[in-house]
């Protein structure tokens, strides 16, 4: 990937993307922030989502803007057990899209990532990443196709994507990092052109490594993870298969003790 600065320097972007940016006004923070966004849109306090399909020059872009606007005390808080509280929204989840890609873990495209600060205090940050094509939810894609009596070959795949999630959640903790918002419906499945299924995890935003009490923030994305999966009636050896793959297959005491 090929970095160019906008902006003044406030913006960084896939150099690839360019044309797109400044066909959308996306190129400066402020067409940023002015942006109305098309398609879906969510807003929460502090900060808003945007859904972004356009075609220019034959070529279609289908994007997501993550805005963020003002300094969250809570937030930085509890990102002081990560030793990195005054690190803007929208660089942090950039810099954990990499980080993840380097540990061999899938999750969106990074295209452009911009910040505003005084100090060490952030004003407002934006990320905005590429659509997983041809992917949804985790759980949206294992109620739809492997819950109930199954085939052969839908039961293996069942057993399959379970098996990725404990090796992803595995991977990402044996980093030391740990997600904050580890549910399933933030693991997209992709399927590629040849049939093969790839997770992606994405909301990146609160991921980090934390130096404080880091085994309760393993626990707490396990916790989430199995909890956002209580809809899909499972039984219980899907979960002993996520747990197995998670350990690596160990099984050793200390393994049993967090189970």
């Amino acid at each position: 990937m090929s970095l160019v600065s906008l902006n003044c320097g406030s913006i960084r972007a896939d150099e690839q993307f360019l044309t797109a940016l400044v066909a959308l006004k996306l190129d400066t923070m402020s067409g940023i922030f002015a942006s109305s966004g098309k398609g879906y849109q969510r807003t929460h306090a502090g900060h808003d989502n945007f859904h972004v399909v356009e075609e220019i020059d034959g070529v279609g872009y289908d994007l997501y803007l993550k805005r963020h606007r003002n300094f969250k005390l809570k937030e930085a808080l509890k990102l002081l057990a990560a030793r990195s509280p005054f690190v803007t929204a929208g660089r942090r989840e950039w810099e954990n899209i990499l980080a993840l890609e380097g540990l061999g873990i899938h999750t969106m495209r990074p295209v452009a990532f911009g910040e505003k600060k005084i100090g060490c205090f952030e004003l407002r940050s934006f990320v905005i990443a590429e659509k997983i094509p041809r992917a949804q939810p985790l759980d949206d894609y294992l109620k739809s196709r492997c819950t109930g009596t199954l085939e052969p070959a839908a039961l293996r795949e069942k057993r399959a994507l379970l098996w990725d999630l404990g090796d992803m959640a595995r991977r990402l903790h044996a980093a030391g990092l740990t997600h904050m918002d580890f549910y399933a419906n933030h693991v997209f499945v992709r399927e590629t052109q040849t049939g093969e299924k790839v997770l992606h995890l994405i909301d990146l935003q609160r991921l980090a490594k934390r130096w404080l009490f880091a085994r309760r923030w393993k626990v707490k994305d396990l916790a989430a993870l199995i909890y956002s999966l209580r809809d899909l009636a499972l039984p219980r050896t899907d979960f002993a298969r996520i747990f197995t793959a998670y350990s690596d297959g160990t099984h050793s005491t200390r393994d049993h003790k967090l189970i």
